[in-house]
């Protein structure tokens, strides 16, 4: 099965673009002597005052011609005609802009943009963390101004269902990171530059956790561990959980200009020695021995350090002793940046409990037709059975009155009783059709033939 989202998407593109606005350029030195008579042509055609390229093939069409999108170029004659069509005046904020060059691609952001929120001359400004694992969760990242993406091997438990992060392999780790770098590098972004009205943010740093047991073993083993996921993925770095003992690696890694991320405070790979899910730092003794770890992480070459689970004050006073941002995650307000895991954010199913605490509550109703004709559908709501996040996690999705999570079991239970009623799908409206002529021409094909007696 497959979907045609993708390909509807890239339609709905098209009504923004005037027909011919938007076409490809070659970029391989086969196609020179085509652009010297390409070139000659122009020469030529500035004598009548307009210029005449010959033909590109446009966005979306489906000519003979190889296309190089998504770089591409709005050829000025079109443009112009365009503009002066009544169909130009429709487009509004989203015309086509009359590009006569290729579009670079977007910058995506760096560690030295993340260094300098952190030393801001009018003071610090947070820098905004968020995880992703999979092509949709990529997506939904792209939209806003995160500073950093973050595929963590909390993967394992909200979107392969472990109960711990111990079970990820590396193998797993890169066929998400794989499907990650693909929603945040989409080709059909690079569009965006090509429309008014569109304000794509830039693309975040995108940073990955070695699983665990990846830098077990030597320095040379976790060296190569690290460069598998890099060159495979094209991430931007690698962040590692750990203290002193992870101090060799990251030094041996950040000499030769490969970006890590430390991890101190709570560590979800070290779960079974801390006992649990635990606040960490609880005592003055904890909280030094973080504080010093911090800083030997900082010698070792760490571009940042993500502080889970440990008191305010303490992050605080880490943030400040260091030159590199802090990145918490339950430390408080007062680290230079945030991270929550994606799907904690939204509210999104992590457990079996989600569902038995949503079947326990009241009868589920059915989601609103497309075209809102149910007078009795209601949103439907997050269930107070649900179990608690951490402490330090909050659902912004029940900002807009239900989650991710309630939102997804409605549909799929809206799904089971349409398609059971036979209310799904609607011929008149989610078929297709076929011409009346060619339905009597398969009716005559397909009319059984009488055998004939030996």
């Amino acid at each position: 099965m497959a979907s045609t989202a993708g390909g509807l998407a890239r339609l709905q593109l098209r009504s923004f673009v005037p027909k011919g606005g938007i076409t490809s350029t070659p970029s391989c030195s086969y196609s020179t002597a085509a652009y010297r008579g390409a070139a000659k042509a122009t020469h030529q055609s500035h004598q009548s005052g307009r210029s005449k390229l010959p033909r590109k093939r446009s966005f979306g069409g489906s000519a003979a011609n190889s296309s190089s999108w998504p770089a591409g170029a709005v050829e000025t004659a079109d443009a112009d005609e365009s503009s002066s069509s009544p169909s130009s005046s429709k487009l509004g904020k989203g015309k086509a802009k009359a590009l006569t060059s290729i579009p670079s691609p977007p910058r995506s952001k760096t560690i030295a943009d993340l260094h300098a929120l952190k030393h801001h001359p009018d003071g610090s400004i947070p820098i905004v963390c968020l995880t992703a694992y999979d092509f949709p969760t990529a997506l939904s990242v792209r939209s806003s101004d995160i500073d950093l993406c973050l595929i963590g091997d909390s993967l394992a438990n909200v979107a392969l269902g472990f109960t711990s992060t111990q079970p990820l392999s590396l193998d797993a780790m890169i066929h998400h990171c794989q499907a990650v770098k693909r929603g945040l590098d989409a080709p059909l972004f690079s569009t965006a530059s090509l429309l008014d009205g569109i304000d794509l943010p830039q693309p975040p740093l995108v940073i990955a956790d070695m699983p665990f047991g990846g830098t077990f073993g030597s320095v040379d083993s976790g060296v190569a561990a690290v460069v598998r996921l890099m060159q495979e993925t094209g991430i931007d770095g690698i962040k590692i959980e750990g203290s002193y003992e992870a101090v060799p690696l990251i030094r041996r890694l950040t000499e030769h200009g490969i970006p890590v991320m430390g991890h101190l405070g709570l560590q979800p790979q070290r779960v079974g020695s801390t006992s649990g899910y635990r606040l960490q730092g609880r005592t003055a003794q904890q909280a030094k021995e973080i504080l010093d770890a911090s800083l030997a992480l900082e010698q070792a070459g760490c571009f940042s350090i993500v502080l889970e689970c440990i008191p305010t004050r303490v992050g605080e006073l880490i943030s400040q002793r260091l030159s590199i941002p802090t990145i918490g995650i339950g430390a408080g307000s007062k680290t230079d940046g945030q991270i929550l895991v994606m799907n904690d954010m939204i509210g999104d199913l992590t457990g079996a409990g989600h569902v038995l605490a949503a079947l326990a509550q009241a009868p589920a109703r059915a989601l609103p037709t497309q075209d809102g004709q149910e007078p009795d559908a209601t949103t439907p709501q997050h269930s107070p059975l649900t179990p608690p996040a951490p402490k330090f996690v909050r659902n912004f999705s029940l900002q807009h009155g239900t989650s991710i999570g309630a939102l997804r079991m409605a549909a799929v239970q809206a799904y089971t009783q349409a398609v059971r009623h036979r209310q799904f799908p609607d011929d008149g409206v989610e078929a297709y059709k076929m011409k009346s002529e060619e339905w009597k021409a398969f009716q005559e094909l397909a009319r059984p033939t009488t055998p004939t007696k030996a």
